[in-house]
């Protein structure tokens, strides 16, 4: 039988992401950290499985801390990120000879991800570190970035949800 994109999301009782693509929460720490300069205690990482198939993408976000990203299984998986200074970059998340196993994704740095290909699927995992926090993740407004970075016009109006 082929490991197909919905025998991993059933194998791992994976659930819509609002960016875009399946996860589930695998790991949430029970320990607690302080970021430099705050006062409110944060659990220290969190993990969850990710899966994209197709043309499906995970719309450009930001979060407030650290995102770690472990490839696994399928495609090839192009994490665009836009650095502070508007410059963009692609990292390649694949076990191919063009690709990396993981990558950082610095905080409040915009990033969305897509098959390049556009077909089968990737599955990878994200570790967040102070762990992840809905109250801490941006989606992307298309006009606000295409207005603070007109370079990138074709790129944001392919890769934001709003």
């Amino acid at each position: 039988m082929p490991l197909t994109a919905q025998y991993w999301i059933d194998h791992l009782y994976l659930q819509p992401h609002p960016e875009g693509g399946y996860y589930k929460e695998v790991f949430r720490s029970t320990n607690g950290v302080i970021r430099v300069g705050e006062q409110i205690e944060k659990q220290a990482c969190t993990s969850i499985y990710y899966l994209l198939e197709g043309k499906d993408f995970s719309g450009f976000h930001r979060l407030a801390s650290d995102e770690l990203w472990y490839f696994h299984k399928g495609a090839p998986l192009h994490i665009h990120v836009i650095d502070n200074d508007g410059a963009h970059s692609v990292i390649e998340l694949s076990d191919s000879a063009t690709g990396q196993l993981q990558a950082v994704i610095p905080p409040n740095t915009w990033f969305a991800s897509e098959i390049p290909s556009g077909s089968g699927f990737a599955l990878v995992s994200c570790a967040v570190a102070p762990g992840f926090d809905f109250a801490e993740f941006e989606m992307a407004k298309q006009d606000k970035l295409i207005a603070q970075w007109p370079q990138h016009k074709d790129l944001l109006e392919r890769l934001c949800r709003e």
